[in-house]
């Protein structure tokens, strides 16, 4: 899975004139994930992939914490349908500290 760092990194490389095979060998993520990055560096989009980053890695938790069978304890289940709303305004969705505001 990409991580900020990796991105960040992605990008310089790709920044300073490197190849997608360079950059996955510099960074150690897929030639589908330097991809993404530099699809996402060429449409100025790289704002959003760090929202969508961020929102995988704490999907990912939530996930984890579901299948260990810890749940999403007092309001972790608002603070995940927040995270999306941050990431995806338009989603519809209802619930945690986005409604709050």
């Amino acid at each position: 899975m990409l991580s900020r760092e990796a991105i960040e990194k992605a990008i310089e490389l790709f920044e300073h004139g490197s190849e997608e095979s360079a950059v996955v060998e510099a960074t150690g993520i897929s030639l589908e994930e330097a991809k993404a990055v530099a699809h996402a560096l060429y449409l100025g989009e790289t704002k959003r992939l760090f929202q969508e980053v961020a929102l995988a890695g704490v999907l990912e938790a939530a996930a984890q914490a579901l299948r260990t069978g810890r749940g999403l304890i007092g309001d972790c289940a608002g603070d995940v349908v927040g995270e999306i709303s941050r990431s995806y305004p338009n989603a519809g969705l209802k619930g945690g500290e986005a409604d709050r505001r």
